[in-house]
């Protein structure tokens, strides 16, 4: 049965306001990852999305709450594709049922699932960029990337090679060392262009990202054997 008109102009609406909302994030992850936050104005931030100048009040309450939904929306993507794995490490060590075994092949999956999403992902450049901003010069976005997942991620690494290690999670080695891990993994998005050039390729093939994900997993296992 066809839905009375009333009922279907709401939808519409509904799904033009939507694809509205999500062309200013898309804008915003772009704009105010190449320029900040200061440099950014909501005219150009409106202009890139096509979109009115009111909409960004109406769907987001001002600039910076546009601003916070565009880090939300990172957190939430790239969540989809971490946080599940995370999830079942987080449960295992506040069980605290981890033998040094299955610790040490949980940090070898958290790192492989990392870098599927950092060096294999569709995720677009702008997200990287947007982050990397927010690592230079901090603002209030920043603090929704750390606590909604940069923060879960670096706690995972760091207990789980506390328990392997036989340290204290806040041992500043053991915090070093899960910095250390996870960078190996950022250089691919974070130093792509020189990657790539000295890969001779135009992109990272799905051969190549698993290679690079072997020899991360070796690097690890030599790091782990250090103690």
């Amino acid at each position: 049965m066809a839905q009375p008109a009333s009922k279907r102009e709401t939808a519409a609406g509904g799904s033009r306001g939507e694809d509205t909302r999500l062309r200013l994030i898309e804008a915003a992850l772009k704009i105010f990852g190449e320029l900040g936050f200061e440099g950014t104005s909501t005219r150009a931030l409106a202009d890139a999305a096509n979109a009115n100048l009111a909409a960004i009040p109406y769907h987001f309450g001002s600039k910076e709450g546009l601003y916070r939904a565009a880090a939300e929306f990172i957190v939430e993507r790239t969540g989809e594709e971490i946080f599940p794995t995370l999830s079942r490490v987080e449960a295992a060590l506040a069980a605290r049922k981890l033998a040094r075994d299955e610790a040490v092949a949980a940090l070898h999956e958290v790192l492989e699932r990392f870098s599927a999403i950092v060096i294999g992902s569709e995720f677009p450049d702008t997200f990287p960029a947007f982050v990397m901003r927010e690592q230079l010069q901090p603002g209030a976005a920043f603090e929704i990337l750390y606590q909604g997942m940069m923060r879960r991620l670096i706690e995972a690494c760091t207990k789980l090679l506390a328990l392997i290690s036989d340290r204290r999670a806040d041992d500043m080695r053991t915090v070093i060392k899960a910095q250390t891990l996870l960078g190996q993994v950022l250089v691919f998005r974070t130093s792509r262009a020189c990657v790539l050039r000295a890969l001779g390729a135009r992109e990272i093939s799905k051969e190549q990202l698993r290679m690079i994900q072997s020899t991360i997993a070796e690097n690890v296992d030599r790091i782990l054997a250090g103690k």
